[in-house]
């Protein structure tokens, strides 16, 4: 593929990152896997824009730069990652047990010899989900986030979220498989350099990476129509973990979790 062309594909990847101004509302309700809303735990959703960071009073872009910075450095964001990781572990520890017993239940009513073990999932977005791109994004003093994540993704360098990291191990001694679903463009270039910084980072034996093929409309439609086709292929996804509200919504699983990011917001 020409460099011109992947410079294009990249372009569409990165068009809806943005800055917005704060704000966000604490929880958003819904179904369950397989519906087109499912619950989602946040202590610092988007909502309309960034989410708060403790900044008082009338605030522009220089301190916004401050504020993401000692967010970031004092010690708050990565205790916010854990707080949501941590939840999101613990309902996959509660529920994989419970799904696999109802399984051995049913299969004794009605007389199943050979009963199938229930197929589980977990869905992990990538970048400020999986990956951090916090030091590209801090180099341009967060006015630069398309330039941060593209310089990131060919790096492929990126250390891992470490809750979400520590959430796919957890998933992985379960025999819980792993997919993850990005927005990064279905280009080989970009897939080859994607695997390389996931397994860098600690990542391993995951069931899929599916990159965005470019012809699926917004965010939500790309993310919950993958989401749906696992789900066709007889997985209950139990946990789907983002970064971005648009990475949530559209159901297909049975909860949903989000991590902060208050660097940069992609619209739906």
């Amino acid at each position: 593929m020409s460099s011109r062309r992947i410079r294009n594909h990249l372009l569409c990847f990165l068009a809806g990152i943005s800055l917005a101004a704060a704000g966000g509302y604490a929880l958003a309700a819904g179904g369950k896997t397989g519906s087109t809303t499912n619950p989602i735990y946040s202590i610092r959703p988007t909502g309309i824009g960034l989410p708060r960071i403790g900044m008082h009073g009338t605030t522009g872009a220089g301190d916004m730069v401050a504020s993401l910075k000692s967010y970031h450095d004092s010690g708050r964001y990565e205790n916010d990652l854990e707080a949501v990781g941590h939840r999101a572990r613990n309902y996959l520890d509660r529920r994989v047990p419970r799904i696999r017993k109802q399984a051995r239940r049913s299969c004794r009513r009605n007389a199943v010899k050979h009963c199938p073990k229930p197929k589980l999932a977990i869905v992990l977005d990538i970048d400020e989900t999986s990956l951090s791109n916090y030091q590209s994004l801090q180099a341009t003093d967060f006015t630069g986030a398309t330039a941060a994540l593209a310089t990131s993704l060919f790096a492929a360098t990126s250390p891992a979220v470490g809750p979400t990291l520590d959430l796919a191990d957890d998933a992985d001694r379960k025999g819980v498989s792993v997919f993850f679903i990005t927005g990064r463009p279905e280009i080989q270039l970009v897939r080859d350099k994607t695997e390389e910084n996931l397994t860098g980072a600690g990542y391993s034996d995951w069931a899929e990476l599916i990159l965005n093929p470019g012809d699926a409309g917004g965010t939500v439609a790309y993310k919950s129509g993958a989401r749906a086709e696992i789900a066709d292929d007889g997985y209950d996804i139990v946990v789907n973990m983002g970064d971005q509200d648009s990475d949530l919504k559209g159901g297909h699983a049975e909860r949903a979790f989000k991590l902060p990011n208050p660097f940069y917001f992609i619209a739906d």
